[in-house]
């Protein structure tokens, strides 16, 4: 017995001392020609910032993509309104930082809420036209749920609004001595499972060609990508709203592709009727509608747009 327990240590010990080298490059080296940087509460934000008009849209892109899901649309919108999108904690080329050496956590739900927030009052973005794809339509469903002030109107993008609870084991595994050093080493064996995510995300697979593939590839490049999306694995829960949203009087839309895999489109019906908003069903279109149909998702939210009572933005 002693001698396994002697074995066992000095395994352990070997591996707390075995240097992990990071990979990526710093934000700043890899930015993109109109990225634009700010620090909120210790965590540098990568965002972009076009255009001007009497309203502003607040893009929210989803999991494991960046503001680079809405370079198709981003142009267009600018030219008469102004767009800011940013990368979320974990994602793009906002740089990762341990959570340990902040105020708050920005890789749990609460935490990226009020990231969020600051952000915003950062930017002096009023009132904005909340626009979220996937897991961040959640995050502007739960933006105006947590902060309806703040918020003059949702647009919801195939949202995954529904809770997610961690599995039993997730904590353990997490919570393991060394996990927090180990475990983004085994994050980046998740890339090619991110790979298939993203085949399944479109349905006319023809859209998906090499180009697009590095799109998504790009924040790879960032430095300890590993790291932010193991935070992002440990911390993150969604919590069930359900119940919140009889309450909620933002006006809103939800646009739904029908060959969704990814989310389906049954959520985003029991969504509407829960919040009693209309819904829009792109015919023959997957997950990510604003890449694979973006002139017919701009023609549908400039419609909502200018449906939009002109004292409901400002």
């Amino acid at each position: 017995m002693f001698k396994f327990i002697a074995v066992f240590t000095a395994v352990v010990l070997t591996l707390a001392l075995i240097p992990i080298p990071e990979v990526g490059l710093p934000v700043e080296d890899i930015a993109l020609p109109n990225s634009r940087f700010v620090v909120v509460d210790g965590v540098k934000i990568h965002y972009l910032d076009e255009g001007t008009g009497d309203c502003t849209l607040l893009l929210l892109h989803g999991f494991g993509s960046s503001t680079l899901s809405w370079r198709y649309v981003t142009g267009s919108l600018s030219r008469y309104c102004r767009v800011v999108a940013f990368d979320r904690p974990g994602f793009g080329l906002t740089e990762r930082v341990d959570p340990g050496t902040l105020s708050y956590n920005p890789y749990t739900h609460e935490g990226v809420i009020e990231l969020t927030r600051r952000f915003m009052e950062k930017l002096n973005i009023t009132y904005p036209v909340v626009i979220g794809h996937s897991a961040g339509g959640g995050l502007a469903l739960s933006l105006a749920v947590r902060h309806p002030e703040l918020v003059g109107a949702l647009v919801l993008v195939a949202p995954a609004w529904k809770p997610r609870v961690k599995q039993w084991y997730e904590d353990i595994l997490t919570n393991m001595p060394l996990s927090d050093k180990y475990g983004p080493i085994l994050v980046r064996g998740l890339v090619g499972v991110l790979e298939r995510v993203l085949w399944n995300a479109w349905y006319n697979k023809s859209l998906l060609t090499p180009e697009v593939e590095e799109v998504y590839k790009y924040p790879l490049k960032a430095k300890n990508w590993d790291r932010g999306l193991y935070w992002i694995l440990k911390y993150y829960v969604f919590p069930d709203l359900e119940n919140s949203l009889a309450s909620l009087r933002t006006p809103t839309v939800v646009i739904h592709g029908d060959r969704d895999e990814l989310v389906p489109l049954s959520d985003s019906v029991e969504l509407s009727t829960l919040v009693n908003c209309s819904i829009i069903v792109m015919e023959n279109i997957g997950h990510i509608p604003h890449e694979e149909s973006p002139e017919e998702f701009i023609k549908h939210l400039t419609e909502f747009l200018s449906n939009l009572s002109s004292t409901k933005l400002r």
